[in-house]
Protein backbone atom coordinates (compact mmCIF):
# COMPACT_ATOMS: atom_id res chain seq x y z
CA UNK A 1 0.00 0.00 0.00
CA UNK A 2 1.44 3.57 -0.92
CA UNK A 3 0.11 6.91 1.10
CA UNK A 4 -0.52 9.87 -0.75
CA UNK A 5 -1.47 13.15 0.93
CA UNK A 6 -2.90 15.92 -1.00
CA UNK A 7 -2.83 19.69 0.82
CA UNK A 8 -5.22 22.50 -1.42
CA UNK A 9 -5.54 25.97 -1.93
CA UNK A 10 -6.73 27.94 0.85
CA UNK A 11 -4.72 31.30 1.40
CA UNK A 12 -2.97 32.07 4.91
CA UNK A 13 -5.94 31.05 6.79
CA UNK A 14 -5.95 28.24 4.76
CA UNK A 15 -2.25 27.06 5.70
CA UNK A 16 -3.38 27.87 9.46
CA UNK A 17 -6.20 25.25 9.05
CA UNK A 18 -4.33 22.50 7.72
CA UNK A 19 -1.37 22.71 9.72
CA UNK A 20 -4.29 22.19 12.83
CA UNK A 21 -5.85 19.50 10.98
CA UNK A 22 -2.50 17.18 10.71
CA UNK A 23 -1.54 18.06 14.31
CA UNK A 24 -5.05 17.25 14.83
CA UNK A 25 -4.94 13.60 13.66
CA UNK A 26 -1.69 13.23 15.75
CA UNK A 27 -3.30 13.95 18.61
CA UNK A 28 -5.58 11.11 18.02
CA UNK A 29 -3.21 9.14 17.10
CA UNK A 30 -2.92 9.57 13.24
CA UNK A 31 0.61 10.22 12.24
CA UNK A 32 0.29 10.13 8.67
CA UNK A 33 3.08 12.00 7.83
CA UNK A 34 5.26 9.43 9.47
CA UNK A 35 4.15 6.99 6.36
CA UNK A 36 3.75 9.26 3.55
CA UNK A 37 5.69 8.17 0.17
CA UNK A 38 3.68 11.49 -1.66
CA UNK A 39 2.74 15.01 -1.06
CA UNK A 40 0.63 17.07 -3.49
CA UNK A 41 0.67 20.41 -2.84
CA UNK A 42 -1.10 23.64 -4.83
CA UNK A 43 -1.00 27.00 -3.14
CA UNK A 44 -1.36 27.27 0.35
CA UNK A 45 -0.93 23.37 0.47
CA UNK A 46 2.41 23.95 -1.19
CA UNK A 47 3.37 26.08 1.57
CA UNK A 48 1.83 23.19 3.94
CA UNK A 49 3.44 20.26 2.46
CA UNK A 50 7.19 21.69 2.18
CA UNK A 51 6.50 22.20 5.97
CA UNK A 52 6.05 19.07 7.23
CA UNK A 53 8.28 17.49 5.00
CA UNK A 54 11.02 19.86 6.43
CA UNK A 55 11.72 17.76 9.51
CA UNK A 56 10.71 20.29 11.50
CA UNK A 57 8.36 18.63 14.34
CA UNK A 58 3.71 19.67 13.77
CA UNK A 59 3.93 20.96 17.14
CA UNK A 60 6.24 23.92 16.50
CA UNK A 61 4.84 24.45 12.95
CA UNK A 62 1.35 24.67 14.88
CA UNK A 63 3.20 27.41 17.21
CA UNK A 64 3.96 29.60 14.68
CA UNK A 65 0.75 29.74 13.03
CA UNK A 66 -1.19 30.49 16.57
CA UNK A 67 1.63 33.29 17.49
CA UNK A 68 0.42 36.81 17.44
CA UNK A 69 3.81 37.65 15.73
CA UNK A 70 4.13 37.05 11.78
CA UNK A 71 6.30 37.55 8.88
CA UNK A 72 2.66 37.85 6.79
CA UNK A 73 1.39 40.84 4.10
CA UNK A 74 -1.76 41.76 3.86
CA UNK A 75 -2.15 42.44 0.22
CA UNK A 76 -5.08 45.30 -1.13
CA UNK A 77 -7.61 43.42 -3.14
CA UNK A 78 -8.99 44.35 -6.58
CA UNK A 79 -12.11 42.95 -6.53
CA UNK A 80 -13.24 43.86 -9.82
CA UNK A 81 -9.90 41.41 -11.19
CA UNK A 82 -11.14 39.06 -8.47
CA UNK A 83 -14.75 38.85 -9.75
CA UNK A 84 -13.73 38.45 -13.28
CA UNK A 85 -11.06 35.98 -12.28
CA UNK A 86 -13.19 33.59 -10.28
CA UNK A 87 -15.47 34.15 -12.84
CA UNK A 88 -13.57 31.97 -15.23
CA UNK A 89 -13.80 29.32 -11.92
CA UNK A 90 -17.46 28.66 -11.83
CA UNK A 91 -17.32 24.76 -11.96
CA UNK A 92 -14.16 25.58 -8.85
CA UNK A 93 -11.76 25.13 -11.72
CA UNK A 94 -10.83 25.83 -15.17
CA UNK A 95 -10.43 23.37 -18.08
CA UNK A 96 -8.72 25.06 -20.62
CA UNK A 97 -5.47 26.97 -21.29
CA UNK A 98 -7.88 29.53 -22.72
CA UNK A 99 -9.25 30.39 -19.43
CA UNK A 100 -5.62 30.13 -17.84
CA UNK A 101 -4.47 32.73 -20.11
CA UNK A 102 -7.42 35.18 -19.63
CA UNK A 103 -6.64 34.85 -15.92
CA UNK A 104 -2.36 35.27 -16.99
CA UNK A 105 -3.18 38.19 -18.85
CA UNK A 106 -4.62 39.74 -15.39
CA UNK A 107 -2.52 38.97 -13.25
CA UNK A 108 0.46 40.00 -15.25
CA UNK A 109 -1.41 43.25 -15.50
CA UNK A 110 -2.04 43.84 -11.94
CA UNK A 111 -0.29 46.54 -9.52
CA UNK A 112 1.14 43.99 -6.38
CA UNK A 113 3.73 44.77 -4.31
CA UNK A 114 6.98 43.48 -6.47
CA UNK A 115 8.58 39.58 -6.79
CA UNK A 116 11.58 39.80 -3.88
CA UNK A 117 9.08 41.53 -1.56
CA UNK A 118 6.95 38.86 -1.71
CA UNK A 119 9.75 36.09 -2.32
CA UNK A 120 11.02 37.35 1.22
CA UNK A 121 7.92 35.88 2.98
CA UNK A 122 7.86 32.70 1.49
CA UNK A 123 11.34 32.68 1.97
CA UNK A 124 10.22 33.08 5.65
CA UNK A 125 7.57 30.50 5.82
CA UNK A 126 10.16 27.80 5.01
CA UNK A 127 12.20 26.32 7.70
CA UNK A 128 14.08 24.82 5.22
CA UNK A 129 14.66 25.74 1.45
CA UNK A 130 16.23 22.60 0.71
CA UNK A 131 13.34 19.72 -1.39
CA UNK A 132 12.57 17.27 1.51
CA UNK A 133 13.13 13.30 0.60
CA UNK A 134 10.16 12.59 0.37
CA UNK A 135 8.48 13.04 -3.06
CA UNK A 136 6.95 16.46 -3.33
CA UNK A 137 4.98 17.75 -6.19
CA UNK A 138 3.82 21.61 -6.28
CA UNK A 139 1.83 23.33 -8.76
CA UNK A 140 1.66 26.45 -10.80
CA UNK A 141 -0.12 27.65 -14.26
CA UNK A 142 2.43 29.85 -17.17
CA UNK A 143 0.77 33.19 -17.28
CA UNK A 144 1.56 33.60 -20.66
CA UNK A 145 0.66 29.98 -22.14
CA UNK A 146 -2.09 29.00 -19.38
CA UNK A 147 0.09 25.31 -19.01
CA UNK A 148 -0.10 23.78 -15.81
CA UNK A 149 2.86 22.87 -14.59
CA UNK A 150 3.93 20.65 -11.65
CA UNK A 151 7.61 21.04 -9.82
CA UNK A 152 9.61 18.31 -7.82
CA UNK A 153 12.87 18.25 -6.87
CA UNK A 154 13.96 17.23 -10.31
CA UNK A 155 12.50 20.14 -11.99
CA UNK A 156 15.79 22.29 -11.78
CA UNK A 157 13.81 24.97 -10.04
CA UNK A 158 14.76 26.13 -5.67
CA UNK A 159 12.37 25.15 -3.56
CA UNK A 160 11.57 28.67 -2.68
CA UNK A 161 10.57 29.50 -6.16
CA UNK A 162 8.05 26.49 -6.52
CA UNK A 163 6.49 27.34 -3.51
CA UNK A 164 6.24 31.06 -4.51
CA UNK A 165 4.49 30.54 -7.65
CA UNK A 166 1.58 27.93 -6.61
CA UNK A 167 0.54 30.82 -3.90
CA UNK A 168 0.84 33.22 -6.57
CA UNK A 169 -3.02 34.00 -6.24
CA UNK A 170 -3.58 36.32 -9.69
CA UNK A 171 -4.28 39.72 -9.31
CA UNK A 172 -2.89 39.69 -5.45
CA UNK A 173 0.66 38.53 -5.34
CA UNK A 174 2.95 38.89 -8.23
CA UNK A 175 3.68 36.23 -10.83
CA UNK A 176 6.47 34.20 -10.09
CA UNK A 177 10.01 34.33 -13.30
CA UNK A 178 11.02 31.09 -13.00
CA UNK A 179 14.06 30.50 -16.12
CA UNK A 180 12.23 33.17 -18.27
CA UNK A 181 8.91 32.30 -17.66
CA UNK A 182 5.88 34.02 -15.39
CA UNK A 183 3.96 31.85 -13.03
CA UNK A 184 0.77 32.10 -11.07
CA UNK A 185 -1.25 30.13 -8.44
CA UNK A 186 -1.36 26.39 -9.54
CA UNK A 187 -4.78 26.24 -7.91
CA UNK A 188 -6.46 28.05 -10.24
CA UNK A 189 -6.80 24.69 -12.38
CA UNK A 190 -8.40 23.52 -9.25
CA UNK A 191 -7.48 23.75 -5.39
CA UNK A 192 -6.79 20.11 -4.95
CA UNK A 193 -5.50 18.77 -8.37
CA UNK A 194 -6.25 15.61 -6.63
CA UNK A 195 -5.32 13.12 -9.76
CA UNK A 196 -1.48 13.97 -8.79
CA UNK A 197 -2.14 11.53 -6.42
CA UNK A 198 -2.78 8.54 -9.29
CA UNK A 199 -1.44 5.40 -8.56
CA UNK A 200 -1.29 5.50 -4.71
CA UNK A 201 -3.57 3.24 -3.21
CA UNK A 202 -4.43 5.52 0.08
CA UNK A 203 -5.06 9.27 -0.97
CA UNK A 204 -5.73 11.77 2.41
CA UNK A 205 -7.03 14.73 0.96
CA UNK A 206 -6.72 18.09 3.60
CA UNK A 207 -9.00 20.70 1.78
CA UNK A 208 -10.51 23.98 3.40
CA UNK A 209 -12.72 24.51 1.04
CA UNK A 210 -15.35 27.03 2.22
CA UNK A 211 -18.33 25.85 -0.53
CA UNK A 212 -17.35 22.24 0.22
CA UNK A 213 -15.69 20.55 -2.65
CA UNK A 214 -16.68 21.42 -6.62
CA UNK A 215 -17.83 19.46 -9.17
CA UNK A 216 -14.07 19.36 -10.71
CA UNK A 217 -12.81 18.70 -8.00
CA UNK A 218 -15.04 15.61 -7.49
CA UNK A 219 -14.60 14.55 -11.29
CA UNK A 220 -10.91 13.94 -10.01
CA UNK A 221 -11.72 11.94 -6.74
CA UNK A 222 -13.94 9.94 -8.38
CA UNK A 223 -11.20 9.34 -11.29
CA UNK A 224 -9.21 8.12 -8.51
CA UNK A 225 -11.12 6.27 -7.01
CA UNK A 226 -12.50 4.31 -10.16
CA UNK A 227 -8.06 3.59 -10.35
CA UNK A 228 -8.57 2.05 -6.93
CA UNK A 229 -7.72 4.69 -4.48
CA UNK A 230 -9.21 4.78 -1.27
CA UNK A 231 -9.88 8.66 -0.37
CA UNK A 232 -10.13 9.98 2.78
CA UNK A 233 -10.79 13.85 2.91
CA UNK A 234 -11.20 16.37 5.33
CA UNK A 235 -12.88 19.80 4.53
CA UNK A 236 -13.55 22.91 6.55
CA UNK A 237 -16.78 22.84 8.31
CA UNK A 238 -19.18 25.36 9.33
CA UNK A 239 -18.07 26.00 12.27
CA UNK A 240 -14.47 26.62 10.87
CA UNK A 241 -15.59 28.40 7.94
CA UNK A 242 -17.61 31.02 9.67
CA UNK A 243 -14.80 31.74 12.27
CA UNK A 244 -12.23 32.32 9.46
CA UNK A 245 -14.07 35.23 8.15
CA UNK A 246 -14.57 35.82 4.23
CA UNK A 247 -11.05 36.67 3.36
CA UNK A 248 -8.82 33.86 3.96
CA UNK A 249 -5.74 36.22 2.93
CA UNK A 250 -6.37 38.19 6.57
CA UNK A 251 -3.41 36.97 8.87
CA UNK A 252 -5.60 37.99 11.75
CA UNK A 253 -7.70 34.60 11.59
CA UNK A 254 -4.71 32.34 11.19
CA UNK A 255 -4.64 31.78 15.31
CA UNK A 256 -8.69 30.97 14.90
CA UNK A 257 -8.15 28.92 12.02
CA UNK A 258 -5.87 27.02 13.35
CA UNK A 259 -7.49 26.04 16.37
CA UNK A 260 -10.42 24.98 13.88
CA UNK A 261 -8.12 22.64 12.00
CA UNK A 262 -6.92 21.25 15.52
CA UNK A 263 -10.40 20.52 16.77
CA UNK A 264 -11.35 18.81 13.30
CA UNK A 265 -8.49 17.04 13.02
CA UNK A 266 -8.95 15.07 16.49
CA UNK A 267 -12.86 14.15 15.74
CA UNK A 268 -12.11 13.22 12.12
CA UNK A 269 -13.03 9.38 11.40
CA UNK A 270 -9.95 7.65 10.24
Amino acid sequence: MTHALVLAGGGVTGVAWETGVLLGLRDAGHDIIANLDLVVGTSAGSTVGAQILSGTDLADLYAGQIAEKHNEISPQLDLDALAIIFGEMALGGTTTDEQRIRIGELALGATTVDEPTRRAVIEKRLPSHNWPTTPLILTAIDALTGEFVTWSKDSGVSLVDAVTSSCAVPSVWPCVTINGRRYYDGGLRNSANAYLAKGHTDVIVIAPMTGGPSPIVTAELDELKASGSTIRMIVADAEAIEAMGPNSLDPRFRRVAAEHGRRQGRIATF
